[in-house]
């Protein structure tokens, strides 16, 4: 990822209820360069630190109560708070459903981001909103950027609507890289590097489609880095098989139970031909031993967040599949 435009001069405000979400975006926001951001766990709070300041730039959550983020956009872009009414908005959402999608678009957000969010991501989407921006409509239907995304001739000289597509959302447990993936990605060199013959050293293991690498509940000894292939994490939620993403080339699985000694909260299965390289929790340790503890201590914390958080969406998904009949 390349940040070819100056965002020091802005001003970002991050609307989340979650901290750890909230934490995420800020980070990526000052490694863009952005030097103001201001931060709110729930709609009414923004309203009133928007009140006193002009923003450029909003990400706002999708669900949170007791204002969601369908009715802050619709809000803001009626006018409540009139320095912000052309304010890009940035909708980011756990859930790339139609449904959802549309909601935000005729509320008025500029663009939709789902979560996790990852620094490529959330840069492009930023990026396309200030360097693209679309004419504002200010109808009595509809208040907000152009929806017509392209213009298309029609044979009688007229033009029509067409939408854009909806990219394709990331791996749900594609998390940015960050400090743990960067502590397993040094400690896989370090394991590679060692003396032969050495008892806890990073090995190369194949696994065939259809073959479950781990299961979930089992103890964690060993995190995997994707040489090759695809695999497959996915939760058992009353015998149904739910799956929480997909992992390709360069991914990092399994690290989660190395660091905070918990079961695997997931299964992990390959679905393809997979060659993958393996991490002994000694090494990962061995590693981290090297790492200051209040840095040890914010992965912790994040970890125990992102479990929280895997929970909660995989019984959301599974009551959802339940609803529409499996």
């Amino acid at each position: 990822m390349i940040v070819d435009i100056d965002l020091s001069p802005l001003t970002v405000m991050v609307i989340d209820d979650s901290r750890y979400a909230r934490s995420f975006m800020k980070s990526a926001l000052q490694s863009f360069g952005v030097r103001t951001i201001l931060e709110a766990g729930d709609g009414p709070t923004a309203l009133q630190i928007l009140a006193d300041n002009k923003v450029d730039l909003m990400l706002v959550d999708h669900d949170m109560d007791p204002m969601d983020g369908v009715m802050l956009t619709r809000f803001i872009r009626e006018g409540h708070v009139p320095s912000c009414k052309t304010t890009p908005i940035i909708m980011v959402s756990g859930f790339a459903e139609m449904e959802k999608v549309m909601d935000a678009r005729n509320a008025g957000v500029n663009e939709f981001l789902v979560k996790p969010v990852s620094a490529d991501s959330m840069f492009r989407r930023i990026r396309n909103a200030l360097i693209n921006p679309r004419p504002f409509v200010d109808v009595a239907s509809y208040t907000g950027p152009c929806r017509r995304s392209v213009e298309r001739d029609m044979p009688d000289g007229g033009n029509r609507r067409r939408n854009p597509p909806l990219p394709k959302p990331p791996p749900l447990i594609a998390l940015p890289p960050g400090v743990a993936q960067q502590t397993i990605r040094q400690a896989v060199a370090q394991g590679q590097s060692a003396a032969p013959g050495a008892s806890e050293k990073t090995s190369r293991r194949r696994f065939a489609a259809g073959e479950v690498i781990f299961s979930e509940g089992e103890a964690g000894n060993e995190a995997y880095v994707i040489e090759s292939g695809r695999v497959i994490i996915f939760k058992d939620v009353d015998g149904q098989k739910v799956a929480l993403g997909e992992l390709g080339a360069s991914g990092v699985f399994g690290e989660m139970a190395l660091i905070d000694d918990e079961p695997r909260m997931a299964s992990a299965e390959a679905a393809a031909p997979t060659v993958c390289l393996v991490l002994p929790k000694a090494t990962l340790k061995a590693q981290l031993n090297r790492t200051p503890d209040l840095v040890i201590l914010v992965v912790e914390t994040l970890l125990h967040d992102i479990r929280k958080m895997g929970r909660e969406l995989v019984e959301a998904r599974a009551r959802l599949k339940h609803k529409r009949g499996g």
